[in-house]
């Protein structure tokens, strides 16, 4: 008989969940303390895309609405990015890195770099490939049935009834 221990271990999602933790952990220990892996996430989007709107900027770095504005007003708030008005459509606020943004996001890019390295750093260099084709090959797999259940919000509970 396994232990709930073995048995978890079996359960992609606690796995993933874990998986985050020591992402969480090592982040805080070889990146930063200051910046969130979400909010550098931002700042390389803006980095490598200058004057985008914050919906466009949630879009690239795949956090929903709320949690965008909460880590752009935390970002704006230290100074890291501003907001303007769209020239060409005062209703929107475009978004940018400051100069102090910039260099933050150049500070920590090699840091994550090495951060990276070393959470897949018990992996092969071909089994570091395949986790990265698997991931992106489940996160693809996401936005595409989030977008089938946005169009038909009934498939949710048609799969429940048929699970139970």
């Amino acid at each position: 008989m396994s232990t709930s221990h073995e048995d978890l271990r079996r359960h992609p999602g606690h796995l993933i969940r874990r998986a985050q933790q020591v992402h969480y952990w090592l982040w805080n220990a070889e990146v930063s303390t200051e910046v969130t892996s979400p909010q550098f996430a931002v700042l390389y989007a803006l980095r490598a895309e200058k004057n985008i709107d914050q919906k466009t900027l949630g879009e690239r770095v795949s956090l929903d609405r709320s949690t965008t504005a909460e880590v752009v007003a935390r970002l704006a708030g230290r100074a890291l990015l501003q907001r303007f008005r769209d020239p060409r459509d005062a209703r929107r606020n475009l978004l940018r890195l400051t100069a102090l943004g910039r260099r933050t996001a150049e500070s920590l890019i090699p840091k994550a770099a090495r951060m990276n390295r070393l959470l897949v750093s018990v992996l092969s260099e071909c089994e570091q490939t395949e986790l990265l084709r698997m991931l992106n090959l489940v996160v693809d797999a996401d936005e595409s049935l989030r977008k089938e259940r946005q169009a038909d919000p009934g498939l949710v509970r048609a799969e429940h009834a048929d699970a139970g």
